[in-house]
């Protein structure tokens, strides 16, 4: 399969997928042809979800131009699957544009091959902020966490109990919530 385009994977039936994707698998033995096709999925990825953003609200890539302060030449050069000069400053100004959060993670490749034969019009689409914020939309992760669960906020970028800030009058800027046992790795 060496050599397939991202895109022919994409675009295959079901029945095709399984076989592609043990293909895909035994192909990522070789590293650099591995980083190669992820980029260049992720490359399609980022360009096809501005589209799909902005088509999705009804906008024109002019509307969305205006929105983030960039020039409509631009917006459609992002648009373009084999644009590759992403900066996470751009991507923020369109995720502000678009109302939605900017998520940037390291992830497997196992996740990665998941998500590239998971990628779907539908898959792309999300909501703006205000048709989320509601206790219907929001995940409910959190309402079952372990009882022996402690809270860490960051205060000014050093994380600390939550019981010494309180006590130096300090404000948390976030939360996080750890396992009493990871506490060491996050104060540390």
């Amino acid at each position: 399969m060496k050599g397939l385009h991202q895109n022919q994977v994409i675009q295959t039936n079901e029945i095709e997928r399984k076989r592609l994707k043990n293909e895909v698998i035994e192909d990522f033995t070789d590293k650099e042809y591995a980083h190669a096709f992820i980029n260049s999925f992720l490359n399609t990825y980022i360009a096809t979800q501005i589209k799909v953003l902005r088509q999705e609200r009804g906008w024109t890539q002019k509307d969305l131009a205006n929105k983030t302060d960039m020039k409509q030449p631009r917006i459609s050069v992002m648009e373009n699957v084999y644009y590759d000069n992403w900066s996470i400053s751009t991507l923020n100004k369109l995720a502000e544009a678009f109302d939605v959060t900017l998520n940037v993670s390291f992830e497997t490749f196992s996740d990665r091959i998941d998500d590239i034969f998971r990628l779907n019009h539908e898959s792309l689409k999300r909501k703006p902020r205000e048709d989320v914020l509601t206790a219907d939309e929001v995940s409910t992760e959190f309402d079952t966490l372990p009882s022996k669960v402690i809270r860490i906020a960051d205060y000014d970028g050093i994380k600390v109990k939550n019981e010494d800030a309180i006590s130096r009058g300090s404000k948390p800027t976030s939360d996080l919530y750890v396992e009493p046992d990871q506490e060491r790795a996050i104060i540390g």
